[in-house]
């Protein structure tokens, strides 16, 4: 049996990677820093395969070209055939307007933009197709405040976090990343393909039912132990959770770290009269930096559970919604290998 494929990085080169999340380069180049990041701590082929809901042979791809050319084997080869009607620039320039004008584009009006500024005609069709390859595509936007985030506390509390993370790698603590998110019975129509000359209509239910709200703490690679409540999740729930990774540092002896955000019910004053006991028990909590959700891997799980497993679904009520998110964080744990447990609350709003 051959020996494992796996990235070896020196901390030059997982800063150059990491540093590559926020760099004006392709979704592709991004992704794919990701992944030799992701082999160079540990995780195994079909592990990140699963992750990116890509295949194996892909992944094998990425790190072989990583192990031969470097950082150079992140970008595409350039291609062969006729002299192009565009530039690189060109191509940079609509990036631009994409990332930093605060406008939506759509192909037509990119196409016009690159005739107006820039003298190249392209048709929008031809136009779609060139950007899908540099890896942008059509769709949803999202409200974002990267924009309020404080650059040198995010880099201190990045590189502590990073600190955490060799820790728990060199098997001294345990690390989980908390969360919270919601769900409704009925979400709005998202792009679908369709029959020519026809729009497909989704009937929306009579009953559009309450939000559904999960609070998950997930342990790459080892487990997501999560709870549904219908409405949002409050102070008690959130007790209620902490109060069980407190009992169970405390039964294996082992230091346990919370990652989470500085939601209000993270940091109230019934929680915070908590802190003290629940470190005599060995769970302690690590606060991200205001504005900085990317920074916890678990808003991946979430993007995944919706975008792929519950994606453009209607639902007729509450109960019909809880049982399709469990069974979506059942299917996500099968990819990824690693186990579930669902808590049940003391209350009668939960599931």
């Amino acid at each position: 049996m051959g020996s494992r494929l796996r990235a070896f990085l020196t901390r030059e080169q997982d800063r150059t990677l990491f540093n590559l999340r926020t760099a004006d380069v392709p979704q592709k180049v991004k992704d794919r820093a990701e992944v030799i990041r992701l082999s160079a701590n540990g995780w195994y082929v079909e592990k990140i395969a699963a992750h990116f809901n890509w295949t194996a042979q892909t992944v094998r791809e990425v790190l072989h070209r990583w192990e031969h050319l470097g950082l150079e084997g992140l970008w595409e080869k350039p291609g062969r055939g006729g002299k192009s009607r565009w530039t690189e620039d060109d191509m940079v320039f609509l990036e631009e307007c994409l990332e930093k004008e605060p406008r939506t584009y759509n192909s037509v009006q990119l196409a016009q933009r690159l005739e107006q500024e820039r003298s190249v005609t392209l048709s929008p069709d031809w136009l779609r197709q060139v950007l899908k390859k540099k890896g942008i595509i059509w769709k949803r936007t999202r409200k974002s405040h990267k924009g309020k985030q404080d650059p040198v506390v995010q880099q201190v509390k990045q590189a502590d976090l990073e600190m955490l993370e060799f820790v728990c790698a060199a098997g001294e603590i345990d690390l989980k990343y908390l969360d919270e998110s919601g769900f409704c019975a009925w979400s709005e129509p998202s792009y679908s393909y369709y029959f020519r000359g026809k729009q497909k209509r989704l009937e929306q239910s009579k009953r559009r039912g309450r939000r559904l709200s999960i609070i998950g703490f997930l342990q790459p690679l080892i487990s997501f132990v999560y709870g549904l409540v219908i409405g949002g999740v409050s102070r008690k729930s959130y007790i209620q959770m902490m109060e069980l990774e407190a009992l169970e540092a405390q039964k294996t002896g082992r230091i346990r770290v919370i990652v989470q955000d500085n939601g209000p019910i993270h940091r109230c004053k019934e929680v915070q009269e908590l802190w003290p006991k629940w470190e005599e028990m060995g769970l302690y909590i690590f606060f991200l930096p205001k504005y900085c959700s990317e920074m916890n891997p678990i808003e991946l799980e979430w993007q995944h559970l919706k975008k792929d497993e519950l994606a453009s679904k209607t639902f007729e009520d509450e109960l019909d919604l809880a049982y399709a998110v469990i069974d979506g964080v059942q299917a996500r744990a099968e990819k990824g290998n690693y186990s579930t447990q669902r808590i049940r609350f003391n209350s009668n709003s939960s599931p």
